[in-house]
């Protein structure tokens, strides 16, 4: 980090601090010159701004579209009411059916409650996730859509529970400006803090790419599980508040359309933008209120237009929709809002200082001792319905060699390679790695025992920088765990490791030649800078066994020959273990110790160069007559 950078840090610091500061003072003093109207909508503003923090982090962040989130906001508005209602009150109120005896004398301070109702509702929101999210698309959300309406018709039905349809009238007012913001706030600095950490860049890697996140070690599922359950926390914290500013609940309130005012409010603001929550949660809460005139008569000079009622939401919907069309990505886009932006850097140092020195951090795996191959293929069978795409395949790669797959398109390289690795269950045969059976595992448990993979398209996290890429390939050596990084100032471990994770990306991108494009969007590299970066990426999990699928793809000669040396270096820097898909002739044979040939998912030959070169049905079947004798000269 540069001079300037550490300057720069110190006055965003004191920039913040000095907001922060003038801020408070602002709330403090908001009751003395604002009205009551204009003190609710500034505590509606902080509300609506945890609630579209919530949805954010599953929808923005993790992309899961979920519409279900006014059912979760129901279970905080209620847990709340009932734990702040004294028992005089509740025994008044439920008419229909006397209120359930356990609850009569249930009464708690209400900071004690709105943490009740967040954990209520991520309790439901983990019970919801654990079937619906191995769904995804248009089917998640209509699976929580359902989910939403299942809880609003409970509401209305459980009169001894809920009261029924008459709702819940005369909730003390807890919810006053302090209380609102300080929830916002503190909502803020961990969400901030753990998008921030290792398990933020873990949940934007699943929304950008599942198969390249699973191979990185991330067990996507549980990833998607852990957003979902968070964003139904700040739901049914973002429901309670409601529900004690207005001071009644009843179940038409958390209709879909209060759904489709948090996902204006994350559109708007910008996906995956935690500041644009806050501008969104602000610009919309305003808008709503300031645009009720049009739905009251309206008199200009002789002209008397009528009001129409809903008039407002159909112009803000227009609104949207023009955001829509014009700025797709939201006001922020999934950029945040910094300070920097005042303090610009000068593009041509920040990209001297890309290789700059730092703590060597990255561990290299110890070579193993000898006795034994490190990958065992024995009798590897995968079908799909009626067609075998890898047939009785067996082979074996020894430590420290370089073995390469070949065979024309359709032979089953990329199939046995996706066998291997965890994403196809083969349906006969084993797969042994490091004397362990590996077979039908999981990616993410396959990346643990050792082995990472590239793909033949290369799957970067467009989204992400360089440097943010590889440090997702670090996930699968973390030590921490995600409630840590809510609090990082607390579980300073937390610090320390991403630290350690971010010098070790550093180092990474240093030895492979992408110093320069640390700070860049994975998207905007090169093609051939892409290559390389999928394989950082790979080696941030310190494999023992590296898969490469076509690494040559889409290169020309002058860049193959320096490939060639790229995957020796690789091998001895790094004491790896390559197995390699490749169609370019010249890179295997250059490059490879041994080459195992594939023809329609049967394994027809084995051996050296050398003998692959010679063998005679390789060269009928693969390279051809004339190619063969080319070969020979």
């Amino acid at each position: 980090m540069t001079r300037g950078d550490i300057n720069r840090n110190i006055c965003s610091r004191c920039l913040t601090i000095i907001a922060a500061c003038l801020f408070a003072w602002f709330l403090n003093e908001a009751p003395s010159f604002l009205n009551g109207y204009w003190v609710r909508i500034l505590n509606l503003v902080a509300v609506n701004g945890i609630l579209g923090l919530s949805l954010n982090l599953v929808y923005g962040v993790t992309g899961m579209f979920s519409l279900g989130h006014a059912g979760f906001m129901a279970i905080g508005a209620y847990v709340s009411a009932i734990l702040v209602l004294p028992a005089a009150q509740k025994q008044a109120m439920w008419i229909l059916d006397p209120i359930l005896p356990w609850l009569l004398n249930v009464n708690a301070p209400f900071l004690i409650s709105i943490l009740a109702a967040g954990l209520a509702a991520a309790f439901f929101g983990w019970l919801v996730a654990l079937p619906v999210l191995s769904l995804g698309g248009d089917y998640l959300g209509i699976a929580t859509l359902g989910f939403a309406e299942i809880i609003r018709i409970l509401i209305t039905n459980l009169t001894p529970l809920t009261n029924g349809s008459l709702g819940l009238k005369g909730i003390p007012p807890h919810t006053t400006l302090w209380m609102s913001w300080g929830c916002l706030a503190a909502v803020l600095v961990c969400t901030v803090s753990m998008l921030n950490s290792g398990t933020g860049g873990a949940m934007r890697a699943v929304r950008d790419d599942d198969a390249a996140a699973r191979m990185m070690g991330i067990n996507t599922f549980r990833m998607r599980v852990l957003a979902f359950t968070l964003g139904c926390f700040g739901a049914g914290l973002g429901g309670a508040l409601m529900g004690n500013l207005i001071t009644t609940i009843d179940p038409r309130m958390f209709m879909i359309t209060q759904t489709y005012s948090i996902l204006m409010i994350v559109v708007i603001g910008g996906l995956g933008a935690v500041t644009g929550s806050i501008v969104g949660a602000a610009l919309v809460t305003v808008m709503l209120e300031w645009l009720r005139f049009v739905e009251n008569p309206i008199v200009i000079g002789s002209l008397r237009i009528p009001g129409i009622p809903g008039m407002r939401m159909v112009i803000f919907s227009v609104l949207l929709i023009a955001v829509i069309i014009f700025r797709r990505e939201g006001i922020l886009g999934m950029r945040e809002f910094s300070w920097s932006w005042f303090f610009p850097r000068r593009r041509r140092k920040e990209a001297e200082g890309g290789g700059g020195s730092f703590a060597l951090t990255y561990r290299a795996p110890a070579p193993l001792p000898k006795g034994g191959p490190l990958l065992e293929v024995r009798d590897l069978t995968l079908r799909f319905g009626g067609l075998t795409a890898v047939d009785g395949l067996s082979l074996d790669v020894e430590e420290g060699a370089i073995a390469g797959l070949i065979g024309p398109n359709g032979a089953g390289k990329t199939s046995a390679f996706n066998a291997i690795s965890g994403f196809y269950r083969p349906a006969s045969g084993s797969v042994r790695f490091m004397g362990r059976d590996i077979t039908g595992r999981p990616p993410h448990e396959v990346c643990r025992e050792g082995i990472s993979r590239t793909f033949q398209n290369i799957r970067l996290f467009a989204n992400e920088t360089a440097l943010q890429n590889v440090m997702v390939g670090a996930w699968v050596r973390r030590r921490t765990y995600w409630w840590m990084s809510l609090l990082p100032f607390v579980f300073t471990d937390v610090i320390r490791e991403e630290t350690g994770v971010r010098q070790c990306a550093q180092e990474l991108l240093h030895r492979l030649g992408l110093a320069s494009y640390a700070n860049e969007r994975a998207s905007a590299l090169p093609y051939g800078a892409q290559r390389r970066l999928e394989i950082a990426r790979a080696l941030g999990t310190a494999p023992r066994l590296l898969l490469l699928d076509e690494p040559a793809a889409g290169m020309n000669p002058q860049e193959s020959s320096e490939l060639m040396q790229f995957i020796r270096r690789l091998r001895d820097e790094f004491h790896l273990t390559i197995l390699l898909i490749e169609h370019d002739m010249k890179v295997v044979m250059n490059v490879c110790d041994t080459i195992h040939v594939l023809d329609q998912g049967r394994l027809i030959a084995r051996g050296t160069p050398e003998e692959i070169r010679r063998d005679p049905g390789v060269i009928e079947a693969y390279l051809g007559a004339g190619a063969a004798q080319k070969e020979g000269a």
